[in-house]
């Protein structure tokens, strides 16, 4: 008994964590730039008072975590390869080039981050620390 309980509260726990669909028109609070302009960097920040924050770059969603990190419930970014959306928390990271100058681009699997890496450093999330983005600020 105790088994199935746990095993409905947490499906059903996960069935609550999902990514918004992003507003047409919706500006990034950090850059002030529509989030929709390259779909590959559109983030989403969902705050634990259930309000969700868009981004243009993952970039942004980065530093908008570190300084509101109690805030924060999730961290949700598109796969470069898929296109869907995926954990930040989870998803391995590359740098590139963006519109707005250096970013990153978020993989599903080590895998994918490391083939489009070409030799190139992979981090996770845990890697993309304040001091590594202050490094590349825009």
């Amino acid at each position: 008994m105790r088994k199935a309980l746990f095993a409905l509260l947490w499906t059903g726990s996960l069935a609550f964590s999902q990514p918004a669909d992003v507003p047409k028109g919706e500006r990034c609070p950090v850059c002030g730039m529509d989030v929709n302009m390259d779909p590959k960097q559109t983030s989403q920040i969902k705050l634990k008072d259930g309000r969700y924050v868009f981004f243009a770059e993952i970039y942004h969603a980065m530093e908008y975590y570190h300084k509101n990190r109690a805030r924060v419930q999730e961290l949700w970014v598109k796969d470069a390869q898929s296109g869907k959306w995926i954990d930040g928390t989870k998803a391995f990271y590359v740098e590139t080039q963006t519109h707005m100058g250096q970013g990153f681009l978020a993989f599903q699997s080590r895998m994918s981050a490391v083939s489009r890496a070409k030799g190139r450093k992979v981090y996770t999330f845990r890697d993309i620390s304040p001091g590594l983005l202050q490094k590349h600020a825009h």
